[in-house]
């Protein structure tokens, strides 16, 4: 039996001569057109939340250098050297920082953690200067706020042990503690925060 070789004429549907009058319509089943519709929503449905989920998470992307701690709106650094107070303060300035301002007793408190347990003497950024004690950053010593009065004291420097603030010698040695903002991954101000928490 010899082979023989057949040649089909293969047409699309859909596909038609001119000559041909009618030719057969190309659809689609209806649930096609059901999953393509839903892959395109669900796709939007996603971006929507990877859109809202990044400005959301951007409001807590701080970091603190290495070595420091991240403590609230700050960061936090205890010297491994010691020194005198002007030098913990030039020292503080050398890496965009300041010794430490208390600003409330929590801070205080935190101050505690950072320089371990039942530490020596650390300076902070209190000074006084005739007896009128002021923080390095030009604000008055508040002792309603944080602690016992230091006006009865004379002339010094501060110095924090535990919870306790102490004075000393401006040319005694001791640690010091840097404090300084913390580098914001993605700049998100709080009205944008609000705006996203609003709409989720």
């Amino acid at each position: 039996m010899a082979r023989e070789i057949v040649y089909a004429d293969l047409r699309h549907l859909g596909d038609c001569s001119p000559a041909e009058k009618q030719c057969a319509p190309a659809f689609c089943p209806w649930w096609h057109r059901l999953l393509f519709i839903a892959g395109g929503l669900g796709q939007l449905i996603l971006l929507v939340l990877v859109v809202v989920l990044s400005v959301w998470a951007c409001a807590g992307c701080k970091l603190c250098p290495q070595d420091w701690q991240l403590h609230g709106e700050r960061c936090y650094w205890l010297s491994e050297e010691l020194g005198n107070w002007t030098q913990g303060m030039k020292n503080c300035e050398n890496q965009d920082s300041q010794l430490v301002v208390l600003q409330d007793k929590k801070e205080k408190e935190h101050i505690k953690t950072v320089t371990g347990k039942s530490p020596p003497p650390v300076w902070i950024g209190l000074m006084s200067h005739q007896k009128v004690w002021r923080w390095v950053d030009n604000t008055p010593f508040n002792p309603k706020m944080l602690g016992p009065s230091l006006h009865e004291m004379g002339e010094g420097c501060g110095t924090l042990r535990a919870k306790d603030f102490e004075v000393n010698r401006c040319d005694a040695l001791h640690k010091w503690v840097c404090k300084k903002n913390p580098f914001l991954l993605c700049s998100v101000t709080a009205e944008d925060r609000e705006k996203s928490k609003t709409s989720i």
